[in-house]
């Protein structure tokens, strides 16, 4: 009985956004077809009942009525009143939805869906900008690469590393970095504080051995500079502190400066 309660229960539910389905504790899956069959059902009726109420109000005002004319009235009604519009989209989204249940793919109302989409869309793009402001004030000024060897950064079995004030799309742990002075493999970048702001390391490895570029980026590469160059404005040497991972594209927690 329980069981029979609980899927009459998620019929309502099923019009919800797929992503939201597993928030209830509910077998709405499992109801996804018969809500949408339920959905075509309420809007043939409420379209057919109202198109009867829309004719008799017409015909009452006609002694005799052509047949064209009565086409003419229909299309009006289901195009341009409310009711009508409204009935003609459950019909066609309770047929899309059945379908998509027939071929073991359902989802929820397309409306609502949709709705639900756009509105992720406008707050992760909002977030990243936040996020992209935020950067840019840890990162302040920018400036053309530098490059130092593994020892300036602390890492071992790295033959230098590439010093950016601002990060390289593209450039993600496992890339192949193309250069006029050889092939070389980028390892995990990091970021790290410097006088001059914010700045993403980025650690390369000459490949030596024969393997499937997957993904490569060409680089010209700028003057190595030693250790004791490595500088700010204020004339401070740059500390070698541990670095914070700080993969492309992603939020990455960076220390106040």
């Amino acid at each position: 009985m329980r069981g029979l309660l609980d899927l009459v229960i998620a019929l309502p539910f099923a019009a919800l956004p797929k992503r939201y389905w597993q928030s209830f504790d509910l077998p709405i899956p499992n109801v996804a077809a018969a809500s949408s069959m339920l959905t075509l059902l309420l809007g043939a009726a409420l379209g057919i009942t109202g198109y009867f109420a829309h004719m008799k109000d017409v015909l009452a005002a006609r002694e005799f009525t052509a047949p064209p004319f009565m086409l003419a009235v229909f299309l009006g009604y289901v195009l341009f009143s409310p009711r009508g519009l409204f009935s003609l989209y459950l019909v066609i989204s309770g047929l899309l939805r059945a379908a998509a249940s027939s071929t073991g793919e359902p989802f929820g109302d397309p409306m609502l869906t949709g709705i639900d989409t756009l509105a992720r869309r406008m707050s992760t793009t909002h977030e990243h900008r936040s996020i992209a402001v935020a950067r840019r004030k840890l990162e302040k000024i920018d400036e053309p690469d530098r490059r130092y060897d593994g020892e300036w950064a602390g890492l071992t079995g790295v033959d230098f590393v590439i010093v950016a004030a601002r990060r390289k799309p593209g450039w993600t742990k496992g890339t192949w970095v193309i250069t006029e002075d050889g092939w070389f493999v980028l390892g995990e970048p990091f970021d790290r504080p410097l006088p001059n702001g914010l700045r993403t390391v980025y650690p390369l490895t000459a490949q030596t051995t024969l393997e499937a570029v997957r993904k490569s980026v060409n680089y010209q590469l700028p003057p190595l500079r030693s250790a004791s160059a490595a500088t700010g404005r204020s004339g401070e040497t740059s500390p070698k502190l541990d670095g914070i991972a700080a993969s492309e594209g992603g939020a990455s927690k960076t220390p106040k400066l």
